[in-house]
């Protein structure tokens, strides 16, 4: 290279690495989330506005009772399971900086589930209630001094905390019932390996907070969502987001990849799968409905051992329910054990997609409960509609 040229070169790399060095120092820096999934500034608090956005957003609600001696206002499309732990259980786990195993009673846990925690856990939500005398033993100002390197405090009241420690979320709501003395206490959590935007972390546990006040309600309006649009103006941003990904997968092998007799199954971040579409061949739709008719007929026990291909087969020693929904087949699949009860072993969506004279089958491939089907019912019926998830 010419000494002349070689040197303005050095000359000119020297200069941009000064006039960057210098803007860099002028410029402010601001936490961001660019390490989990976006960059979007630093988020400090819950505006009171955006609260009451939440609030006013529909919850469908059902009353469950716990032992017979509790009754709990949980989301309508949430499982759940209860634990029952006696006093000095090692397992019994933690609420804030307490021990819950130096409790002298045994208490409650309820696990509340639904299909975003069943395999990728995207967070986790229990319902702790608690025997004891003092009402003034647990309060949000007790687990702020007490809680270890709480880091930010998002939204506060007088018995709800959202904040984040060492990058993972956390959000409480307290309730004391004086009439049975015993507390009501709502927690979630959200691992810091959960690589979301803040603010969408943000807005999910805000709706917790919301699920967290609700449990102890009087009274409650009884809602149904009547299509995917009102779940997906109702919901949290980060779990449409979370099903829209994968959907925007699915649109695209519908419309331009997915050959007959093949299926397709998109994989979440998590690197789990919960839905499959299959473009059917003539002769696997017909299996699939002549199984639909043997169960509806009953006489599954008539058929051999194991029938059908892929997108459903029945087993002759099992027992199946099925129903129909706005265009979704729902098939309950059975056995019993050797002590004569019935356990569920599947409870599988189908919906077929007509798309430019083929069919198409939609299917859940993962393990539901019977709260989270009008999900995928009417995610599914959507889907097939418009062949996008998009509203």
């Amino acid at each position: 290279m010419n000494s002349y040229y070689y040197s303005f070169f050095k000359k000119s790399l020297l200069l941009l690495f000064l006039l960057g060095f210098v803007f860099s120092g002028c410029k402010r820096v601001v936490k961001s989330d660019d390490d989990e999934g976006g960059a979007i500034a630093d988020v400090e608090s819950v505006s009171k506005a955006d609260y009451e956005k939440v609030t006013k957003l529909k919850l469908p609600l059902k009353t469950v009772s716990i032992d017979n001696t509790y009754s709990l206002n949980i989301p309508a499309n949430s499982n759940f399971e209860v634990t029952k732990y006696d006093p000095k259980d090692e397992f019994a786990g933690m609420i804030g900086n307490i021990d819950l195993a130096t409790l002298k009673t045994s208490f409650y846990d309820v696990a509340l589930s639904n299909f975003f925690t069943s395999k990728e856990k995207l967070y986790s939500e229990d319902v702790f209630i608690i025997p004891h005398d003092d009402a003034n033993f647990l309060t949000i100002d007790k687990i702020k001094k007490d809680g270890e390197q709480i880091e930010n405090v998002y939204y506060e009241d007088e018995n709800s905390i959202v904040f984040d420690q060492s990058d993972s979320f956390s959000a409480y709501t307290i309730h004391y019932d004086e009439l049975k003395k015993c507390y009501i206490i709502y927690k979630a959590e959200m691992s810091w390996a959960k690589k979301f935007p803040k603010k969408e972390k943000i807005d999910l546990f805000m709706h917790f907070v919301k699920h967290g006040k609700s449990l102890t309600a009087k009274t409650f309006p009884m809602i149904k969502f009547s299509s995917w649009n009102e779940y997906v103006q109702n919901m949290p941003t980060l779990e449409i987001d979370y099903v829209n990904a994968v959907f925007g997968k699915l649109e695209k092998e519908l419309k331009f990849f997915l050959e007959v007799d093949e299926s397709v199954s998109p994989r979440t971040e998590g690197n789990y799968t919960f839905v499959e579409l299959f473009n059917t061949s003539t002769e696997e739709a017909l299996y699939f409905y002549k199984n639909i008719d043997i169960i509806k007929a009953g006489k599954v026990n008539d058929a051999d051992y194991v029938s059908g291909k892929q997108i459903l087969s029945l087993n002759s020693r099992d027992k199946y329910n099925l129903r129909e929904d706005s265009g979704s087949y729902i098939v309950n699949q059975r056995y019993t054990t050797e002590e004569g009860k019935e356990k569920v072993i599947n409870l599988t969506v189908f919906h077929p997609i007509d798309y430019k004279n083929k069919t198409y089958m939609l299917k859940t491939d993962t393990d539901l409960g019977e709260s989270d089907v009008d999900f995928f019912v009417k995610m599914f019926g959507y889907f097939a509609k418009n062949y996008t998830l998009k509203i």
